[in-house]
């Protein structure tokens, strides 16, 4: 049992400093993980080295060193895209393993300068331009390697809620919550774009819908594909999207059909996201845009700040601004103008 902790330790230690091998994304690293697992409690770390080497001769070459040299050490350092994608890839080998999605946040103070009162039956004035946001985003691996050597599929759930607290009359309700179930397939990538390191692709189905009925029913789904970039402290994402049609509804009152049959008119065919990291402040610029001249997109920033060294990072201060349509479903074809202050659990990175 001694030999195969130390095996498994130095498994883990490869894992963790796993270096660009090939094109192809095949590594010694991988052989030596799929040998590990049907190995014999005595065998030594030469031994299944060796058996790779036999296997496939590439491995014997200098560039397929085990241990990083020092100017790829600094780049995995500086990396934040890579860090993140280290700790989802290892998360795989824990069925029990959830790990942070989208941010996780809670705003106990937002303002909206003009609630959107059409789509519910109580009388204009009814909803207050203050009230709470808050969103939990998880997810958890399903898969290794499932169509593409190191690819790992995910499934993950957002669930995004505006709650009115300071409405009293009306008995404080949740005005709005939308829930974001996905499955994506994560691929990691080694290559350079004009200078910008792309690592990672995603690919995934992703629905959305308010759970609600009738005339208040929102939802809509997508397959969409997410190119990730990095460059110094910078890091872009470009995710465009195709929505699955659905059919028209006999009438408005109709259970099935389309509850929003213009809603990329407002969403977009996809979105821009731009990250920036500075002295532990975390800035992102999020922008949607239909590519029309009669442009109905949206712009999101967010700042994530330290609040202090008791929290240790756990515990960030938040702040977001929104314009435009689509912060939520309910709200896909109103114009939103928000400012928001809380606290937040987790980042994009």
């Amino acid at each position: 049992m001694k030999h195969l902790f130390y095996v498994k330790k130095a498994m883990l230690t490869l894992l963790l400093w796993q270096p660009v091998f090939s094109a192809s994304g095949s590594s010694l690293t991988d052989c030596l993980l799929d040998q590990l697992k049907y190995a014999q409690e005595d065998t030594q770390v030469v031994t299944l080295r060796q058996t790779c080497k036999d296997k496939n001769p590439q491995f014997n070459s200098d560039q397929h060193h085990l241990v990083p040299s020092h100017s790829e050490k600094e780049k995995e350092k500086g990396s934040a895209v890579k860090s993140r994608l280290n700790n989802e890839l290892q998360a795989i080998d824990n069925p029990f393993a959830i790990t942070p999605h989208k941010p996780n946040y809670f705003l106990p103070l937002t303002y909206a300068n003009h609630p959107n009162e059409a789509p519910f039956d109580e009388p204009n004035g009814t909803l207050r331009p203050l009230e709470m946001k808050f969103q939990l985003s998880i997810k958890f691996p399903v898969a290794n390697d499932v169509l593409f050597n190191n690819s790992r599929l995910f499934f993950a759930y957002t669930n995004l809620s505006f709650w009115q607290a300071y409405n009293s009359r009306i008995s404080s309700p949740f005005r709005e919550t939308n829930h974001e179930p996905e499955i994506f397939l994560l691929i990691p990538q080694h290559r350079s774009v004009l200078g910008w390191d792309n690592h990672l692709i995603t690919v995934g189905f992703n629905h959305q819908s308010n759970g609600q009925t009738g005339t208040l029913s929102r939802s809509w789904n997508r397959i969409y594909t997410n190119f990730v970039f990095e460059r110094k402290n910078l890091v872009l994402s470009i995710k465009p999207w195709y929505r699955i049609p659905e059919k028209k509804k006999k009438d408005i009152n109709d259970a099935s059909g389309d509850d929003n049959p213009n809603i990329e008119h407002f969403m977009g065919h996809g979105e821009l996201r731009a990250l920036y990291t500075k002295n532990n402040n975390t800035f992102s610029l999020m922008i949607r845009n239909n590519l029309k001249s009669n442009n109905q997109g949206a712009v999101e920033f967010n700042w994530s700040f330290p609040i202090g060294n008791r929290f240790r990072n756990r515990l960030r201060g938040f702040v977001q601004a929104f314009n435009g349509y689509g912060e939520s479903l309910i709200d896909y074809n109103s114009s939103t103008n928000r400012i928001s202050l809380g606290v937040s659990i987790s980042d994009w990175l």
